[in-house]
């Protein structure tokens, strides 16, 4: 692949990822996740990949997951996108219902033919 056409992939990627998460399709989100993977959460909370799993599959419901456009840059197997996130969540224990507005990076690497997530570090805006 060529630098705009691993671009367009990490986009696709990304939306396949937001999809899932509004879908709480987990099969989808095990496969778009590394088994290393770091995400941390706007508030600095920092899940590896089980408890972010199982924060989606079980804490959270994401009613809307919509990204503005990413910026993507690629080197080589390692591709860095950043980009606003706008999300709207409720707590599945209380139903509080929030709206969130982050800047987001996210680091995806190239291994054995597919790329995946392995870093996820959201900022409020």
């Amino acid at each position: 692949m060529n630098e705009a056409e691993v671009q367009r992939e990490i986009v696709r990627l990304e939306q396949a990822r937001c999809r899932a998460l509004v879908e709480a399709d987990i099969d989808s989100l095990q496969k778009l996740v590394s088994d290393d993977v770091v995400h941390v959460h706007a508030n600095g909370k920092t899940d590896d990949r089980h408890a972010y799993l199982a924060m989606v599959d079980g804490q959270i419901r994401f009613l809307e997951a919509n990204r503005e456009a990413l910026d993507v840059r690629v080197y080589g197997d390692t591709a860095i996108a950043t980009g606003r996130l706008d999300q709207v969540i409720e707590i599945k224990q209380t139903a509080q219902r929030i709206d969130m507005h982050v800047m987001t990076t996210q680091v995806w690497v190239q291994r054995g033919g597919a790329w995946q997530q392995v870093t996820f570090q959201a900022t409020n805006v």
